[in-house]
């Protein structure tokens, strides 16, 4: 077991573990939102701009485009290509490592009538959802489609309205936070959805779908289906992820990195 995993497990299975942790770093920032590569990275977004963090709370660059207006969404699964997306615009904006500009794709061009979602996919591939057709569908770096699902909403009995894709080893989960997580396989097959309802957004670490809420840290264990949930010092929190050893957290007014001591 690789030790980000073996973290995460003491992590959420023993209460006490969070009284090992200290304050890293903290950095002042009023965000939107943000996420957090496998490298430790953290990127704050606010309105049209992104902001990437180096994992010692050091200012590493900063990106803006005025023409795609706000970010809707960032994918950093892949930190040597960061997916921007742009709803209003429905567009893709791609990112090197140092945040400079490599594409911008129009998904109207795609032949998408109205993305609301997309996502990073293996080998510099993407994942996007379009609402009118209740369709999930994957391009290549090439931008040729290679996978489809249509009528999603005629495979599950009802019309989803998802507020956030990801795609992680083997699988794409669709959140629909009314239903619950739906889970696809990496060609677009539909497998099943997780019962956790109300979800904002999550993450996926090893076997594991991590999420806050309530106050907590929680777990749903992909295979086993056990669950498990740690109690977070009070605070207005409003994201947290778990990298590198480190334990992220969004508050109103600042990002603070807690490390493993």
């Amino acid at each position: 077991m690789k030790s980000v995993q073996l973290l995460i497990f003491f992590f959420l299975f023993s209460v006490k573990l969070f009284a090992q942790y200290s304050l890293a770093t903290e950095v002042a920032v009023k965000a939107d939102y943000f996420t957090s590569d496998n490298l430790g990275n953290a990127y704050i977004i606010k309105g049209n701009e992104i902001f990437k963090y180096l994992p010692n709370g050091k200012l590493f660059n900063r990106y803006s485009n005025l023409m795609l207006g706000n970010i809707t969404s960032v994918d950093a699964t892949n930190p040597l290509k960061l997916l921007l997306f742009y709803r209003d615009f429905s567009k893709i904006q791609f990112l090197d490592n140092q945040l400079s500009e490599n594409r911008v794709i129009s998904l109207q061009d795609l032949g998408l009538e109205q993305s609301t979602h997309a996502c990073t996919s293996f080998d510099n591939g993407f994942w996007v959802y379009d609402q009118i057709s209740f369709s999930l569908i994957r391009f290549n770096q090439a931008f040729d489609k290679t996978q489809e699902v249509r009528n999603i909403n005629q495979n599950i009995g009802y019309e989803p309205q998802p507020n956030f894709l990801h795609e992680s080893g083997d699988w794409v989960y669709l959140n629909n936070p009314e239903t619950g997580v739906l889970v696809f396989d990496i060609f677009g097959t539909y497998f099943k959805t997780i019962p956790l309802k109300g979800l904002k957004d999550f993450q996926i670490a090893g076997d594991n779908l991590l999420y806050f809420n309530d106050g907590k840290l929680q777990s749903y264990n992909l295979k086993t289906l056990q669950q498990a949930e740690v109690q977070i010092p009070p605070d207005e929190i409003q994201m947290l992820r778990v990298e590198k050893e480190k334990l992220m957290i969004l508050t109103k007014e600042s990002l603070k990195v807690y490390q493993v001591k």
